[in-house]
């Protein structure tokens, strides 16, 4: 048998219920896949971006720190002024 059987997760279900109660267990879970959401994006984010080559100069953004082009004025994802 595994070391959880189904047994035991009604266990500790039920006493998270009894320990957090039914709304704050709900928040709880909200939180926790935002929280999941936020961090998957977070790496897709990172994937996109590519630090800039010797041949093309280019400049961080100090917001967002995507790289943009030397003759670009603003970021291309968060808008700020490029300095």
């Amino acid at each position: 048998m595994g070391l959880l059987q189904p047994a035991h997760l009604l266990l500790i279900l039920l006493i998270l219920v009894l320990v957090f109660g039914p709304g704050r267990l709900q928040g709880l879970g909200r939180a926790l896949g935002q929280s999941w959401r936020a961090l998957v994006a977070g790496f897709r984010d990172g994937t996109r971006e590519t630090p800039p080559s010797a041949a093309l100069p280019a400049r961080a953004c100090a917001r967002c720190g995507v790289w943009s082009g030397d003759m670009a004025s603003y970021c291309t994802r968060c808008g700020a002024p490029l300095r």
